[in-house]
């Protein structure tokens, strides 16, 4: 625990984050302290065709992080629907790099008609297009994304969270 709580730290803390080494997102998970009832509300369109979902997800972030040994912002969020509704799941993963480099984003969204992914900012990825605006608003805020996956379907979604609670690096 103590060894976890140390890494995390020195992962997180402003100043010595361009020290971390680089975090992939499949190693990081949201605090295990922060468990909290959160919702997450997802609208728009995905390859032309409407969604809607709102339930229980979870929602991260960590205004100081690295990436590939770049300082940067993380935002994630996952929802598993498990309803009858438009979108069975959505895993969203943002870095944003304090450099002023390109955002590293990857979503995948599954609904009743298929997959959707884009991945962008990582070499070689190359899936598509999309940009994220940020809109803070209290312990959460809304992330809307614009883009296109490879195959040039259209993706337009907002995706409102109650609140974020912090990330850490797992396995520590």
């Amino acid at each position: 625990m103590l060894r976890a709580l140390c890494l995390i730290v020195f992962v997180l803390l402003p100043g010595t984050s361009g020290q971390a080494t680089a975090q992939r997102r499949a190693q990081l998970v949201p605090s295990e302290g922060e468990h909290q009832a959160i919702t997450v509300t997802i609208a728009g369109k995905v390859a032309g065709k409407k969604i809607q979902a709102s339930g229980d997800g979870t929602c991260s972030h960590a205004a100081d992080a690295s990436i590939h040994g770049v300082s940067a912002s993380l935002w994630m969020v996952q929802y598993g629907g498990g309803g009858d509704g438009s979108l069975k799941q959505l895993n969203l993963t943002l870095w944003r790099p304090k450099d002023g480099g390109p955002d590293q984003l990857s979503l995948a969204v599954e609904t009743k008609s298929g997959s959707h992914r884009i991945e962008t900012g990582n070499p070689g990825a190359g899936k598509g297009e999309g940009s994220v605006t940020i809109l803070p608003s209290g312990p959460g805020g809304r992330l809307e994304v614009t883009g296109k996956e490879a195959g040039g379907k259209p993706i337009q979604l907002t995706i409102d969270c109650t609140a974020f609670s912090g990330v850490e690096a797992e396995g520590g």
